[in-house]
């Protein structure tokens, strides 16, 4: 986890600031650029190079945030290394059996549009049997159901937790906006 320390802060006007952090980690460093407009957008820069294209010529960086909680948890995860992608995201889920029983999992997806967690959170739940229940197979995702089927205790849903930033490789080849895009919501009883 990144530890963020400001460097400066300055103020463009009495709604606008732009504040330069150093991201570090054991020993690598990076500096990126913030830019935040009236406490409710969020730019990230990670060159000077961006946040003057983003001034002279309007273009929009690649990481751009509606909350300062979900900009605070990017930039802890942000990889320190040039040149890496932008965070995938790791959809949690678990099986419960009847019995209480419980086999956890997880798929990454590729997110080069860098979709924050929480979005893809409320987009998701949108899909979910009560809130809550996917049939994995369904939506393409392995079952977790790694013993024989009781048909006493077992059935076929499972339990979505949530997402989260990663910055290991995808284990799914879709994108996680193909993903949230084809899933349909499941049945209910």
């Amino acid at each position: 986890m990144n530890q963020l320390i400001t460097i400066t802060t300055e103020y463009l006007s009495t709604s606008r600031t732009l504040d330069i952090l150093n991201l570090v980690r054991f020993e690598e460093s990076k500096q990126v650029y913030v830019y935040n407009h009236e406490g409710t957008h969020y730019r990230v820069f990670e060159n000077l190079v961006e946040l003057i294209h983003f001034f002279e010529l309007g273009k929009e960086p690649l990481y751009s945030f509606d909350s300062e909680e979900d900009l605070d948890k990017f930039l802890e995860q942000l990889p320190l290394k040039e040149g890496k992608r932008p965070l995938n995201l790791k959809l949690n889920y678990r099986y419960r059996d009847g019995a209480n029983y419980k086999q956890f999992g997880w798929v990454i997806f590729a997110n080069p549009r860098c979709i924050t967690p929480r979005k893809a959170n409320e987009e998701l739940k949108e899909k979910l049997i009560y809130s809550e229940y996917f049939v994995p197979q369904d939506w393409g995702l392995p079952k977790l159901q790694k013993h024989a089927y009781d048909p006493e205790i077992d059935h076929e849903w499972h339990e979505f937790e949530n997402f989260e930033w990663t910055d290991e490789d995808a284990t799914d080849e879709r994108e996680i906006s193909r993903f949230l895009n084809e899933i349909e919501k499941g049945y209910e009883v």
